[in-house]
């Protein structure tokens, strides 16, 4: 049962200090080696974002006012409070069990210091599959789930919205789009466009993505709408993305087999920069997948276009007499209708001549 939160009068951080010190750990992770500069780890958020929700439920306090008796947790305890969180639709399987080994993981380190144990964590976590994100059928579903964040929500519906269209140009996280700053983005006279330099990244590498020069434009009128802040979308937190989420989902009738979620725009942007370069490798450095097998196996569209194969195609014979037959406003529309590749290859082509 869920406890009501107290703020009790007395305050004792004794407690509080130790789970910092534990904070700080995971943050080392993220430490530069040349600058000693130490950036604040996603790892840390996601823990402390459960941490915090677990003893709210449990002594109904925050963090900073914890005390000796309030991190002595039994099993029982676990078990209830897992059986809450099941409750919620919203949290998968794997979303609970990844709360639970949170809090089991601080545990495990406060242990040592104070009159608590993680062997109450000694039970089976709950089943999951292997499900990973769906795609949007292509950019222009992506925008008009966009365009629908924009009409249907009812607060900060701009900055969703170019949320949105942001994480399908950059293929970048949902944590690593929500840490994205205003210095962050500069102007690349080299490319003529501009780079969002996402600083630190899952392989802990420097990572920049290109966005164009209108796009760039989009983004400023944010500036007017919501003010001047440090942080680009800075309205927004993961669960407030994940709320969204399932509105507009419901709102256009997506099913649920589809398995659309944040991160189906990260797939989305990945196929996308996949079917432009058809190089696997130039892939991997747009997303930052270090893993090339993890990013085919999990990201690439696994539908194989057989047609397309050396066995089939080297024996080819084109009949081209149909394009003497072709119009003029027929060359055009196909040219508007045709993927970037295609229009950059007539470009090219035009200008060697």
């Amino acid at each position: 049962m869920e406890v009501k939160k107290q703020t009790p009068s007395v305050r004792d951080y004794s407690i509080f200090n130790d789970i910092n010190r534990w904070f700080d750990e995971l943050d080392l992770r993220n430490r530069d080696d040349k600058s000693a500069f130490i950036e604040k780890s996603n790892t840390r958020t996601t823990y402390e974002r459960h941490i915090r929700e677990f003893f709210n439920y449990q002594v109904g306090k925050d963090i900073e006012y914890l005390t000796e008796e309030d991190v002595i947790i039994k099993k029982n305890d676990l078990m209830d409070y897992r059986t809450y969180l099941a409750k919620n639709k919203n949290n998968t399987n794997a979303t609970i069990n990844n709360k639970i080994a949170a809090l089991k993981s601080l545990i495990k380190s406060l242990e040592s210091e104070h009159d608590c144990e993680s062997s109450v964590f000694n039970f089976r976590p709950l089943p999951t599959e292997k499900n990973p994100a769906g795609s949007f059928e292509g950019i222009p579903e992506a925008e008009e789930f966009a365009e629908a964040a924009f009409i249907h929500e009812r607060q900060n519906r701009l900055m969703k919205k170019l949320f949105i269209l942001f994480s399908v140009r950059t293929g970048a996280r949902k944590s690593e789009v929500l840490r994205v700053k205003w210095e962050d983005i500069t102007y690349s006279s080299k490319h003529d466009c501009y780079l969002v330099n996402f600083k630190k990244t899952k392989q802990k590498k420097a990572r920049p993505v290109g966005i164009s020069s209108s796009f760039y434009e989009e983004l400023l009128t944010l500036k007017n709408e919501y003010g001047e802040h440090e942080l680009i979308f800075h309205k927004l937190t993961v669960d407030s993305i994940n709320d969204m989420w399932h509105r507009v989902c419901r709102v256009l009738n997506i099913p649920q087999e589809r398995n659309l979620r944040p991160h189906s725009l990260r797939n989305t942007a990945t196929n996308f920069s996949y079917n432009v370069s058809g190089d696997i490798k130039k892939v991997a450095a747009f997303s930052g997948h270090k893993n090339i097998n993890v990013l085919n196996d999990h990201y690439l569209n696994k539908e194989r276009d057989y047609s397309q194969d050396p066995g089939v195609i080297i024996d080819q014979d084109i009949d081209i007499d149909f394009l003497d037959t072709v119009t003029l406003d027929q060359f055009r529309q196909f040219f508007l209708d045709c993927d970037v590749s295609t229009l950059k290859k007539l470009k090219k082509f035009l200008e060697l001549k």
